[in-house]
């Protein structure tokens, strides 16, 4: 079966169902509310948001920082898509049944779990047709899981990888302030500010030049475009702090 019809991803590949719309926007609504007040969201550099898909990529110290991404970008949460492990978010019912359609998770394959889960192709498919849809963006963190207050872990190559085989921009950006509202290991959050810095758009194609598609230069491509986003974000995250 082609994974563009398969049932299971349904939710990325056109409107979603009335009831599911409504609740993502009440949610977006409230999640506006909370960071007007309870946690002051103050956004920096909005004109380099490109008029079109692009895939968002941040340092990553808390669980609100999805919400700042796309609160700064002023996208409801009907239109900001997640990479997530298929292992543990789609082989799962409650899981897959309860935050899939809230959270646009798109599928993707991890290694130990080779075999059973997704190819990579594959999500770039189901990336790329999400994104044609209402001018939709993807949330990815490079580090891949969240880490200490202005303290940067090593940038995986996955959003490079994905901006490159979709051909859509990276837009960085740096969050301050969400690590200390909501630690890690913390089961609530407390009152905070929080500051979103939204960086220059790194565009695949200024990479590609002369790029062949095969695994030799996807690799140097990919680490050429990691390299970049990483130093722009080390070297605004060093200026912030």
């Amino acid at each position: 079966m082609n994974v563009l019809d398969n049932p299971k991803y349904s939710h990325l590949l056109k409107r979603q169902p009335f009831y599911h719309r409504i609740g993502k926007t009440l949610l977006y609504n409230w999640a506006k509310f909370i960071f007007s007040w309870y946690t002051p969201l103050s956004v920096f550099g909005r004109e380099n948001i490109p008029n079109d898909s692009f895939i968002f990529c941040s340092n990553h110290n808390a669980h609100l920082d999805v919400i700042a991404l796309s609160l700064s970008a002023n996208k409801n949460f009907n239109n900001v898509g997640m990479l997530a492990a298929k292992d543990y978010w789609f082989d799962n019912a409650f899981r897959r049944n309860i935050m899939k359609p809230v959270m646009n998770l798109i599928p993707l394959g991890r290694k130990s779990h080779l075999g059973k889960d997704i190819t990579f192709e594959q999500t770039l498919e189901l990336s790329n047709s999400f994104m044609n849809v209402d001018k939709r963006c993807i949330i990815i963190f490079p580090e891949g899981t969240r880490g200490q207050p202005d303290v940067l872990k090593r940038f995986r190559k996955g959003p490079a990888r994905l901006s490159i085989g979709t051909g859509k921009p990276i837009l960085p950006a740096i969050i301050i302030g969400s690590g200390k509202s909501w630690p890690k290991g913390k089961f609530i959050f407390k009152p905070g500010k929080i500051h979103v810095y939204i960086l220059e758009p790194i565009d695949p194609n200024s990479f590609t030049i002369g790029y062949k598609n095969n695994e030799k230069d996807l690799f140097k491509t990919a680490e050429a475009m990691t390299k970049e986003l990483e130093e722009k974000i080390k070297s605004k995250l060093r200026e912030l702090t």
